[in-house]
């Protein structure tokens, strides 16, 4: 990315994802209802970032 803010933002969104795949990985060992939108969200969020910070 060439934008300096967006790969700013890219590279902040690292700690949120660290923090969403915590959350589903207890969702998960909990069998909880919301765990499949975690990982949805996870696979969404993982890929803006890989995007935002190439």
């Amino acid at each position: 990315m060439r934008n300096h803010a967006a790969h700013d933002i890219g590279e902040g969104l690292k700690q949120v994802l660290a923090r969403l795949k915590a959350l589903a990985n207890e969702e998960r060992a909990a069998r909880g209802p919301d765990a499949e939108a975690l990982e949805i969200a996870l696979v969404n969020l993982d890929s803006a970032i890989e995007i935002l910070t190439e």
